[in-house]
């Protein structure tokens, strides 16, 4: 049946509310319990979708910063250009630019084709607004019981996108063990790629990488050929946590300027337009390296600085920025060990 949408005025924006018939609303929801409960029992989402059950969103943030910690020398950056970066985006318009047809198609993939067709026949439907009529056939409708499902599950399909289809089985793990979240099978595949880890809270994502120096500085070369910068104005509208004092923001320095936009850049060319896309205005990417010690971030209304304790040491055996001048919290800190050397 037809569905109707009213708008409720928020003053800066409008939010559609859609009133869907009762009935196919319980069928609907029937069809969601039961989804999720086959997909869990299988499952068919791997450790880095969330939110999940697993833990509540402020657990998540430290599970975050505690799996970054733990892994296989994260914090060594020497001299000869090895840095950490941390992306932070989210897909653009994922939602509206759901196309139906494939949707269908990966559907079909592991549920019945009826229930497929299903899915898909309730986004594609007359929504009735006062006395305008209007078919929806491109994008997902937000009123229906089951949209968390089809979200997450062609989130995943963006998912592998991005990581590509080695990576994404190595950090998932094989079918009969699965990896604990931001876990590996052994230090061999965890330092084997330069994505270490990933994260996507609905149609946000979060990914660590961590370049030697020669990965580095190739990504930069071929993020210049396409893109010059002889002025070096790289740095000027580089987003930076202005919430932080200025010494505890990232230092807009040449180099890891470039590579954050290089990132960025690689990233954003691995998904197809038609599907999603990456803003800059919207992501932050955060380098931490000999030059930069703080990694910073934003999940869950949380703003996280990561600062290592030998990126302090450094600074104070080199005296880059004096140690007294520094900005140090009492409140609001949490001490990171990691697992292995527990230091």
């Amino acid at each position: 049946k037809e569905v109707g949408i009213e708008f409720m005025d928020m003053y800066s924006h409008l939010s559609p509310v859609y009133n869907i018939e009762p009935l196919e609303k319980i069928t609907d929801a029937y069809l969601d319990q039961y989804l999720w409960y086959e997909a869990d029992k299988r499952h068919l989402f791997p450790n880095w979708i969330k939110p999940a059950d697993s833990e509540p969103p402020p657990l998540l943030v430290y599970k975050w910063c505690q799996g970054i910690n733990n892994l296989e020398d994260i914090w060594d950056v020497n001299e000869t250009g090895e840095s950490v970066v941390l992306l932070q985006s989210q897909f653009e318009k994922m939602y509206e630019k759901i196309d139906l047809t494939v949707l269908n198609r990966l559907l079909r993939l592991i549920v019945d084709h009826n229930i497929a067709d299903y899915m898909t026949a309730k986004n594609n439907v007359s929504i009735s607004y006062k006395d305008m009529m209007h078919t929806n056939a491109y994008g997902l409708i937000r009123g229906l019981q089951f949209a968390s499902f089809i979200v997450q599950y062609y989130g995943l399909v963006l998912d592998l996108l991005v990581l590509g289809l080695s990576r994404a089985s190595e950090i998932a793990g094989v079918p009969q063990h699965p990896n604990e979240y931001l876990a590996y099978s052994d230090v061999e595949t965890e330092v084997g790629h330069p994505i270490r880890l990933y994260t996507r809270y609905l149609d946000k994502i979060y990914i660590l990488f961590k370049f030697d120096g020669s990965e580095a500085k190739d990504l930069i070369q071929r993020y210049l050929i396409e893109h010059p910068d002889p002025n070096n104005e790289n740095a000027v509208g580089y987003r930076n946590k202005k919430c932080w004092p200025r010494d505890c923001r990232m230092r807009l320095l040449k180099r890891d300027v470039n590579l954050g936009r290089a990132i960025f850049w690689d990233i954003k060319n691995r998904l197809p337009r038609s599907i999603t896309t990456l803003d800059w205005d919207n992501s932050f990417v955060s380098v931490y390296s000999s030059d930069n010690p703080n990694l910073l971030f934003d999940m869950n209304g949380f703003e996280v600085r990561i600062q290592p304790m030998r990126a302090n040491r450094r600074a104070i055996v080199g005296g880059s920025g004096s140690a007294f001048g520094t900005t140090t919290y009492k409140d609001g800190v949490w001490n990171l060990q990691n697992e292995t050397t527990k230091e």
